[in-house]
């Protein structure tokens, strides 16, 4: 075998590996209804146990689904409350519908809350990054524009090339001009979103 081969399949075990569950020992001496505890309160849906399945099978182990359904149950419980629903939509994490019904509607009301807070911040962080590269370009333009002026008044050029940089001189002080309007309102619109994700985060009862 040479080499080039060899190094596609040992990335490909260690991509294998990567991605499988669980390992030899913990298949052989699973618990099935502590891992569906765990599962169930990281939120994962009662279909994870596919990958459980998947990992096992190359030792010959089979889950037990009546035992991983009870904990995953249990697991609910712990995943399903305000709190956390509050936390996972302020991380920004994906709701994959898990929670049963008697539980659903307190999870999403925090859900829901965390998630505006979440929006709320990725985008005032989104206008503070548009700002700063605005005022980036905008200093850039000044030192462009400083050393345009520096040759206007030296004098040493010719008629049309004078002309050439005055239309360019024009043109940086439109879009100098533009950019400080643009910062402007980027940073308004941050400040407001800030007050409002400030309203709201010592509003909610949320932990």
């Amino acid at each position: 075998m040479n080499n080039y081969r060899f190094a596609l399949l040992l990335i490909a075990a260690v991509l294998v590996s990567g991605c499988a569950t669980l390992n030899k020992s913990e298949c052989r001496e699973a618990d099935w209804q502590t891992i569906g505890l765990e599962d169930g309160a990281k939120g994962q849906p009662l279909t994870h146990i596919a990958n459980h399945r998947k990992a096992c099978a190359e030792y010959g182990v089979k889950p037990d689904l009546d035992q991983y359904r009870v904990g995953h149950q249990a697991g609910l419980t712990r995943f399903c409350t305000p709190d956390n629903g509050f936390k996972q939509g302020r991380a920004g994490r994906r709701y994959n519908n898990v929670c049963p019904a008697e539980l659903e509607g307190q999870f999403l009301a925090g859900y829901d809350t965390g998630r505006e807070l979440h929006e709320l911040k990725s985008e005032i962080d989104h206008r503070h990054r548009d700002a700063q590269t605005a005022k980036t370009e905008k200093t850039q333009l000044e030192e462009k524009l400083q050393n345009i002026e520096t040759m206007l008044v030296s004098g040493v050029m010719s008629a049309s090339d004078r002309r050439a940089l005055l239309d360019e001189f024009k043109q940086m002080q439109t879009r100098h001009a533009t950019l400080g309007v643009y910062i402007a309102d980027l940073e308004y619109g941050a400040a407001r979103m800030q007050g409002e994700y400030d309203v709201l985060n010592s509003a909610h009862s949320y932990y």
